[in-house]
Parts: structure tokens; sequence; C-alpha cells
């Protein structure tokens, strides 16, 4: 075989990779840019961009903040509708989980400052199956929102389907806005789906602790960081 036949052979495989690569990125249209996503090999997250020299940038800051998780329902979910009280559940959820696990070694403030960092979530592509009407099911009038526990009793963690799910995280200069790093990680990989609101909560923390482990590896020397997917396995 000739060199410009092995060249052209190489030239397609890179091109089919690149192809596989952007049809498994599915974009839900939260981020600011999916562009600059790249595939991780290693293993410690589905994709992931980080702005030059992030990790040393990143390792300044000694406060985050945390903003509520946006929710994108799969538009191939076999149901589409829900109650804003059990989205916002949801969502409130998975910011506490974050906020529980992330707080054990920075501080959680509600505004920007030259110390503090800026988090935007989202749970995407999350499928939702229908269940049968009941009356219990029924939202009294006046209902004042806030009332998350409560709203958590209903099947909401039956409802949706998080194995398919994925978290996308934004991080930003609270005071500059730039963006050092963005990452999508498959959220219910190797999991069951939550059966009750307790494993709903527990995947929340799970998943705050992998934020946490990756914050933390800012600050530690590039032979001791983590491979924070596979201490999410363990």
């Amino acid at each position: 075989m000739n060199c410009k036949i092995k060249w052209a052979l190489l030239s397609v495989t890179i091109m089919a990779t690149a192809i596989a690569s952007a049809e498994d990125l599915v974009e839900s249209g939260f981020m600011t840019d999916y562009s600059q996503l790249r595939k991780v090999e290693d293993g410690s997250a589905d994709y992931r961009y980080r702005a030059e020299g992030a990790f040393d940038r990143v390792a300044k800051y000694n406060a985050v903040m945390i903003d509520q998780p946006e929710i994108f329902i799969a538009s191939d979910s076999p149901y589409r509708g829900a109650k804003p009280k059990h989205l916002n559940a949801l969502a409130e959820a998975f910011r506490t989980g974050v906020i529980q696990a992330i707080s054990e070694d920075l501080y959680v403030v509600d505004q920007p400052g030259p110390d503090v960092m800026y988090f935007s979530l989202a749970i995407s592509n999350l499928r939702l199956t229908k269940k049968k009407k009941s009356v219990l099911g029924y939202t009294p009038v006046g209902l004042v929102a806030g009332g998350v526990r409560g709203a958590a009793t209903t099947d909401i963690a039956k409802k949706a389907n998080l194995l398919d799910a994925v978290f996308e995280i934004e991080g930003f200069d609270s005071v500059s806005g730039e963006r050092l790093l963005a990452v999508i990680d498959s959220l219910g990989a190797g999991k069951e789906n939550p059966a009750s609101w307790e494993e709903l909560e527990e995947l929340a923390l799970e998943y705050g602790r992998l934020l946490q482990c990756r914050m933390s590896n800012a600050r530690l020397p590039e032979d001791a960081r983590l491979n924070c997917l596979a201490e999410r396995a363990e």
C-alpha cells in the first residue's frame, strides 16, 4: 500500500472518529459554547473544556456561587409534561447535594467577588414516564412554592428516568464572567435509576462530591490529582 493511500485511509478514520464523537454529544442548548468541548479519553469526564491555565486559576478561588440547575427534557422522552413543583424539587435536590459536598472545602456565597467562582448547572436529556392520574397528585390552590420536601413526596423520583440524563456544568469567574471550564457527565452512568426520593437525594450528593473532588484537584500537584469519576464508581 503506497503512502498516499495510507494517508487517505488515516484521514477517513480520523474524520469518522470525529463525526462519531460529535454525534455522541447531545447539545441541549444550555452551554455558552459546545464547540470548545472535547471528548475525554482518560475517563475522568465525558466531555470537557478548560481555559488556558484553568487549574492554576481555579485554585485561587475560596468561595463559589451555585445556581439552581436548569432542566431539559429529552426530545424523545416518552412523556414531556411535569408540574413546576416537581421540576423545582428535582433541581433543588441536586443544588443541595452540590452545596453540601462542596461546602466541605469552600465557602458557598450568594454574591460575586474576586475570589468567587460561579457555577451554572443543568440536568439535560431527562426522560419522563407518564403516570396514571390520581387525586393524590392534586396540587392545592394557592400552594406556596418552596416546600421542596413536600413536593418531593410525589412520584417524581419514579417518574424521572435519570439513567440517560447528563449533568452539564459551566464554571465562570464571577466578576469578569469568563468561562474557565465546562464539563458534561453521564449522570446515571453505572447506576440504577433512583426508586425513591431518598435515593435521588443520595445521587445528588454523590454528584456534589464529584464536583468537590474536581475543585480539590486544582489545589494538588498534577501527579497527586484523582480521577474523580473513577472514585465515584468505587
